[in-house]
């Protein structure tokens, strides 16, 4: 569940984006809870549970820039979307580390396009199950290094240790997000954003040398040149 606020204090525009925006959730087929806040004041005593801030530039009292550099002292840590007719502005929002930026009057293919580009920065934000010494733990997805199959069950490696998990590779393929993790052999699921290098057909992942193999080594650098395009 992502959580969206948007801080506008012009009521018809805030009515508007709001309207938007969950057209192109359903779209996406996405579920989200939606705050809406008419001054800058407002979203900063309520915006810690905040995953992505549509934020108005012009606003009286304090601007959207004012209310972002406000924001990120108290260490807001979600994307700042930046709203505004002047586009001039926009230059001013890259100091408090603007995600994205849209135009007023809103129009649902840039609302749209911010809320892709959004979700694809959540790689692997999925939790999984696994378990050590019979001891269950969960953890996001984007922290596993890559994974093993050994006979019924899968090994999975992360910078804590080695977990293991009843599994198949195959089922394991199913569950992870194949955006972040490719199968490179019979044996070895890889998580591409943990790669440390590659060549001649050879993964390095935190020393670890893992083969690609012969018939899938195509289709992963394939696959791997696009993460680095669209992910990096």
């Amino acid at each position: 569940m992502i959580k969206i606020g948007l801080c506008d204090d012009e009521d018809i525009m805030r009515r508007k984006l709001h309207e938007v925006i969950c057209e192109c959730l359903v779209e996406l087929k996405i579920e989200a809870e939606i705050y809406t806040y008419s001054s800058g004041k407002d979203v900063i005593l309520d915006s810690e549970e905040l995953d992505l801030l549509f934020l108005d530039i012009k606003m009286p009292d304090m601007d959207g820039i004012e209310t972002g550099y406000a924001l990120r002292k108290q260490g807001f840590g979600g994307k700042i979307i930046m709203a505004s007719s002047v586009v001039e502005r926009f230059k001013e929002a890259f100091t408090i580390q603007a995600f994205r930026f849209v135009t007023k009057p809103f129009e649902k293919s840039e609302i749209l396009y911010v809320l892709e580009s959004y979700l694809n920065t959540r790689l692997g934000m999925q939790q999984i199950k696994v378990f050590k010494n019979r001891n269950k733990f969960m953890f996001q997805q984007k922290s596993v290094l890559y994974v093993y199959s050994c006979n019924s069950e899968v090994e999975i490696y992360l910078d804590k240790g080695v977990f293991r998990k009843k599994s198949t590779l195959s089922a394991m393929e199913g569950v992870l997000d194949n955006r972040l993790f490719y199968r490179v052999s019979k044996q070895y699921i890889v998580n591409m954003s943990k790669i440390n290098s590659y060549q001649k057909g050879i993964i390095t992942i935190r020393g670890t040398e893992i083969k690609v193999s012969v018939r899938r080594k195509k289709e992963f650098e394939k696959a791997y040149m696009c993460f680095q395009i669209n992910f990096i």
